[in-house]
C-alpha cells in the first residue's frame, strides 16, 4: 500500500510540472486531426472505387471475355 501511495504522490508532482495546451491551441489541434480524418477517407473511398472497378472488369473479362 505504501508504494501505491507514494507511486500517486509522484504522479501527482509531475502532472504539476506539465504544460497543458490552451483551449485554442487544443481545438486547433482537434479541427486538424478531423481534417486530416476526412481527407484520408475520401482519399480511401477514391481508391477503394478505383480498385473496386478495375476488379470487376477484370472479373467481367476472365469470364464473358469482354
Amino acid at each position: 500500500m505504501k508504494n501505491l501511495v507514494s507511486f500517486l504522490r509522484e504522479v501527482k508532482i509531475e502532472l504539476s510540472k506539465v504544460v497543458w495546451p490552451s483551449k485554442e491551441d487544443f481545438i486547433g489541434a482537434v479541427v486538424i486531426v478531423f481534417i486530416t480524418m476526412i481527407a484520408f477517407a475520401v482519399f480511401l473511398g477514391i481508391v477503394n472505387k478505383v480498385f473496386q472497378a478495375g476488379a470487376l472488369r477484370g472479373f467481367e473479362y476472365l469470364v464473358f471475355g469482354r
